[in-house]
């Protein structure tokens, strides 16, 4: 039977179905192809070629086909030798070949007429360009990782020095937050959130908001590479860039590392600004610290794990107490709290702002409302609510000063807590095998705390883990399959500390809510603070775990490497959200109720004082949910050389992401124009409440040609398509309709 390259590519599409499904096929080792001549430029096939990793000291060999052409299609990041070897021919060296994530080096042997037993060895550059793909990006080494200055101990900050790459905020990667952060890259103008991040090739995402689930330490990273441009078929779920994350494994020899990053003002000097105003230096703290080891599994007199099997463990902490900063909120003062707001008539003279009378909301004249006389407010009229809170000035004290404004004193503080690891197995059973794995864990607080009764403390806390497991099968020198599952799961948990208060609602009299503390009571067109918090008790809870699994099949032919296969990622997202009224909830007193009419304010304090609030509003405190998902993905890739200087990248990607539905179809939504609620399961609606796309093909379609006239020179072209879902934040999705969930404001 012939086989033609059309039988070829569809026997290829219909492997990559049955092996295994997902959404976004992640490459993490590298390659290196070539061609072998003799003195006249003929092809010398079935020739032995071994790449041999020069720091771990395994060997991987193959040979060349009936084209002359040798393929290495899934090496580990390293520093690599090549050896030629043919009946007849001198041995061949080639050695500083530099592989980097996601690289297809080129090096072409050309062999000298003798034994085999004598060997020439090649010198040259390391291969530069990329001659074979159309990939369009950066690198960033661990060398570069080390040795750049920077302000915080996160990689994705130099992603910023790629072409395309830019940010609005670089302050939000200096910040040290692991996963909150909120620093992320703007690629080609696209949207940060639009961004595939992946570790050691499995999904590095918290998919609920689409930020980063973990910054690994520094010191244990060995590349992160940048793709902005032209990714060929495998990747998918982007629209922005793809940065991927290649975690150091050991070697043959024993080595490691430790570090400790600090900062303090004492070695600081003062700024201007500070200087000018008379004030010392600002307080800083900051220790980072920690260390790698890695080298062969050793087991004295058992087991010697040199070129066979390798380890590599590394642990970062970090301590950076944020010092108290003093701040002068402003209490209501203690006339005002009596009735008594007569200095609003004289505010011109006191503060420069306006004069403001104050008018009874009670009490009509034609229509309008009559002032208070001399802006005295009868103590008859006071709220039962004004009236406790007033009284209990061991909460909310009475001013230092007479000052209308910043009369009292507070100072707030914080700390960033995080302890981190990860450990790395690499093993090499046989010239057949190659499998690695990898375990990470991180637990990251962030509290803040402030010293003031009414202000409240707060909690941040995002624990994470996360595993790997690699298998690269050769099953003969023309076919590679490479398996690998992982998880990621990451946590986000933050809200309101009570700071032991009891139920101060019940103590002031404010009906319906159930909770230590008290909800946030606002002041507007007033210099009162705001006092209390809209969320005591957690505000957000965000598991999300990804399961991800992958099967890639590379299949040599003649000058055709074809690269097939599928993944499988799983989400899911467990989640509460208080809303953005707040579990405890809020009032809001903005003096609309005390001013001449309802068009024009009054004083905020003084509604406090009536007992009449503008904006009353309360989220959930019950209610976590479970949104479910999966992205299946299925390529074929094929990279034809069709000459030695042109290789053209052909391939094709279709995605399905499922819709997302609730585990227990808690989703409901609203039928446009009839108005009519829609439950999700019920009444012939599908579980999601929208329809899915099952026509999401992607074609990636390129060529990589090296003009023979001009040295070191590579022209690229390509046309792409990939597709994208956002996870759009939490307070959009479906469960959080009614009757399922409902905040509520008034």
């Amino acid at each position: 039977m012939r086989l033609t390259f059309h039988n070829i590519l569809v026997a290829c599409l219909c492997v990559s179905v049955l092996i295994t499904a997902g959404a976004m096929a992640q490459e993490v080792s590298a390659g290196i192809t070539g061609a072998v001549t003799d003195p006249s430029g003929a092809a010398v096939v079935n020739a032995s070629v071994t790449a041999r990793d020069v720091n771990r000291g395994t060997v991987w060999p193959t040979r060349t086909n009936e084209q002359g052409i040798y393929f290495f299609p899934t090496l580990p990041p390293g520093n690599y030798e090549l050896r030629v070897e043919a009946q007849g021919f001198k041995s061949a060296v080639r050695s500083g070949i530099l592989l980097e994530v996601n690289q297809r080096a080129r090096v072409d042997l050309a062999l000298q007429i003798g034994a085999i037993t004598e060997s020439v060895n090649v010198t040259g550059e390391a291969p530069l360009l990329q001659t074979e793909t159309t990939m369009v990006g950066g690198t960033i080494t661990g060398n570069k990782l080390l040795n750049t200055p920077m302000v915080s101990r996160n990689y994705i900050y130099l992603t910023l020095l790629t072409p395309g790459v830019t940010t609005t905020n670089p302050s939000g990667f200096n910040n040290d937050r692991r996963t909150t952060g909120g620093g992320r890259p703007y690629v080609n103008g696209n949207r940060k959130e639009a961004n595939n991040f992946l570790l050691d090739g499995i999904d590095n995402n918290q998919v609920s908001d689409n930020l980063t689930s973990y910054q690994p330490n520094l010191d244990a990273i060995a590349e992160v590479k940048v793709i902005t441009n032209n990714a060929s078929a495998e990747f998918g779920n982007f629209q922005g860039g793809i940065v991927s994350v290649q975690m150091k494994s050991g070697t043959n020899d024993l080595h490691g590392s430790a570090f400790e990053f600090f900062k303090n003002d004492k070695l600081n000097a003062n700024n201007w600004g500070r200087n000018w105003q008379n004030l010392p230096r600002a307080p800083l703290r900051y220790n980072s610290f920690g260390g790698t080891f890695g080298g062969p599994v050793l087991i004295p007199k058992l087991f010697n794990g040199k070129d066979k099997l390798f380890f590599f463990a590394n642990y970062m902490g970090m301590r950076r107490p944020t010092p108290p900063t003093i701040s002068r909120p402003t209490v209501t003062p203690v006339e005002f709290r009596r009735g008594d707001f007569s200095r609003l008539l004289n505010l011109q003279q006191e503060t420069g702002a306006a004069n403001r009378q104050i008018y009874n909301p009670f009490s009509l004249a034609q229509g309008r409302r009559t002032p208070f006389p001399n802006n005295q407010i009868p103590l008859s009229l006071q709220s039962p609510v004004a009236r406790a809170l007033y009284a209990d000035t061991a909460f909310y004290p009475e001013p230092l000063t007479r000052d209308l404004r910043l009369n009292q004193l507070a100072s707030s503080s914080s700390r960033l807590n995080l302890d981190q690891g990860d450990i790395k197995i690499d093993a090499r059973p046989g010239e057949a095998d190659y499998i690695w794995g990898r375990y990470s864990h991180s637990w990251q607080v962030n509290p803040g705390f402030n010293s003031f009764p009414p202000f409240f403390d707060s909690f941040n806390d995002s624990p994470f883990k996360a595993g790997v497991l690699n298998w690269t099968r050769t099953l003969n020198p023309r076919l590679v399959n490479e398996a690998r599952a992982g998880v990621n799961r990451i946590v986000l948990h933050n809200g309101g500390a009570s700071k032991g208060y009891p139920n101060l609602h019940e103590k002031y009299g404010i009906a319906g809510v159930n909770s230590p503390g008290l909800l946030s009571i606002g002041f507007g067109n007033s210099y009162s603070s705001a006092i209390g918090s809209a969320n005591i008790g957690t505000q957000q809870l965000f598991a999300n775990t990804t399961y991800h699994f992958a099967d890639n099949l590379t299949i040599i032919r003649g000058r055709h490497m074809i690269k097939t296969g599928g993944q499988l990622l799983r989400q899911q997202m467990n989640t509460f959200y208080a809303g953005n009224n707040g579990r405890t909830g809020l009032m809001t007193f903005s003096g609309r109720f005390t001013g001449a009419d309802s068009s024009l304010t009054g004083w905020g304090e003084a509604d406090f004082f009536l007992g009449l609030p503008e904006i009353l509003g309360r989220g959930l405190d019950t209610g976590t949910w479970g949104h479910r998902k999966t992205i299946y993905g299925f390529y074929v890739q094929d990279d034809w050389r069709i000459t030695n200087r042109l290789t053209l990248n052909l391939g094709v990607r279709w995605e399905y992401h499922t819709p997302l539905v609730e585990v227990k179809d808690r989703q409901s939504n609203f039928e446009p124009f009839s108005g009519r609620l829609l439950l999700a399961g019920k009444d012939g609606n599908s579980r999601a409440l929208y329809e899915p796309f099952k026509k999401d093909f992607q074609p990636r379609v390129g060529f990589a040609w090296t003009p023979e006239f001009i040295g070191n020179f590579v022209l690229r072209g390509a046309y792409t398509i990939s597709s994208f879902m956002e996870g759009t934040g939490t307070n959009l999705r479906l469960p959080f309709n009614p009757p399922f969930n409902a905040e509520y404001e008034a």
